[in-house]
């Protein structure tokens, strides 16, 4: 019979197997499981979430004036450059007579014929003028020592009031005449003298170099340089979620964003065609700098970008972009809870770039899956990648 010594190591045997056994079973079983899934997670916060748009503008003073020339004549060489600053009634150009040739010659006596003529029928208006009150008086007189009818007056009356009226047409005649005609003191030192109506600076010179000009051809533009603004062209779709007063900036200028705020929106839209041929209808919204001496550096017509924000909420419940997708009308996620991905309707509001709103599903500081693939499924075990 075997010995207490020989069934003790017996049993210690058999449960070195039993334990042995049951470990591999454990490991066998435990390799049959199937592996978590690493996936990208992020956290649900609270934030700001504020919807921009973002188009093309292009900057212009405000105030631009063209200066014309006041008659038909030759402009001597304009000396003033793009950039040049003018004080208000400085001179700017100078503007001579043209070479006489046949038709100046005619169109000067057809002038001052006509001015003669209408000197002469003013003096005609005012003899005229002068019976008609000397007959109105006489009538007067009769009419008190009752010689003649009170009807007399009134005509006599009315023949006064007919000879003012036609004085005053030819006082009008003879002004519109002598208006033809070049007036000496516009003249100094054989030229007539072109003066910015403003202060500002020169933007352009259409006509630089001397020529023969008819009136009312543009000779330079100038700007006021201290109030400076956008025009942007944004679609319409987009122009109508804009109001005045909302907050903008100024961007891909040369320099740091400068705030603005939405002036006016334009009333009328234009057509035009894309880069990809696309027929758009665009809009001019107006944007003034909230603060104009730091957009001293722009000029007049430079690209921007015009960002404003059409809506905005300080403190939102948010998650990015990337976890949210589509089934049917509803919005959903991949909640992770206890390491395994939960499908969550969630209620969604407004968006930006990068983040929207939750109003109903989720809570701060729960971890959602990033960019969920047709591998994520409800209850899939997942670990986060990198083992973070």
């Amino acid at each position: 019979m075997p010995s207490g010594e020989q069934k003790k190591r017996s049993r210690r045997v058999t449960v070195f197997w039993i334990v042995a056994g049951a470990l591999a079973a454990s490991a066998i079983a435990i390799s049959l499981l199937p592996r978590a899934t690493e996936a990208d997670f992020a956290v649900v916060d609270r934030g700001a979430v504020r919807v921009d748009l973002v188009d093309e503008g292009r900057t212009r003073m405000h105030d631009v004036y063209v200066v014309s020339a006041p008659i038909a004549g030759r402009v001597l060489r304009v000396e003033v450059e793009p950039g040049d600053a003018v004080a208000a009634d400085a001179v700017v150009a100078r503007m001579t007579r043209a070479a006489a040739g046949f038709l100046d010659s005619r169109t000067d006596l057809q002038a001052r014929a006509a001015t003669d003529a209408a000197a002469a029928q003013l003096r005609s208006a005012d003899a005229e003028l002068n019976l008609a009150q000397t007959e109105h008086r006489r009538n007067e007189e009769l009419v008190a020592q009752h010689l003649v009818s009170a009807a007399a007056v009134d005509n006599s009356r009315a023949r006064l009031d007919a000879a003012r009226a036609a004085r005053d047409a030819a006082q009008a005649e003879l002004a519109r005449a002598r208006s033809a005609l070049l007036s000496p003191e516009r003249l100094e030192g054989g030229s007539i003298a072109v003066r910015s109506p403003v202060t500002g600076s020169v933007l352009r010179v259409p006509q630089k170099s001397e020529t023969v000009l008819p009136v009312g051809s543009p000779l330079l533009e100038i700007g006021d340089p201290s109030h400076i603004e956008v025009v942007a062209e944004f679609l319409s779709q987009d122009a109508v979620r804009m109001r005045p007063g909302q907050r903008a900036q100024i961007e891909n200028w040369g320099g740091a964003p400068l705030p603005a705020t939405v002036d006016r929106i334009e009333p009328v839209a234009r057509t035009k065609v894309s880069a990809l041929g696309v027929e758009e209808q665009r809009t001019n919204v107006i944007l003034q700098f909230d603060d104009r001496t730091a957009a001293q550096p722009l000029g007049h017509d430079y690209r921007v970008d015009a960002r404003v924000t059409v809506d905005e909420t300080p403190d939102a419940l948010r998650v990015p972009l990337g976890a949210l997708f589509r089934r049917g009308e509803q919005w959903f996620v991949y909640k992770v809870v206890d390491g395994r991905a939960v499908l969550t309707q969630v209620e969604v509001g407004v968006a930006d770039g990068a983040r929207r709103v939750i109003a109903q599903g989720l809570g701060e500081g729960d971890r959602v899956v990033l960019f969920p693939g047709s591998t994520i499924h409800d209850g899939l075990r997942l670990k986060a990648r990198g083992g973070v």
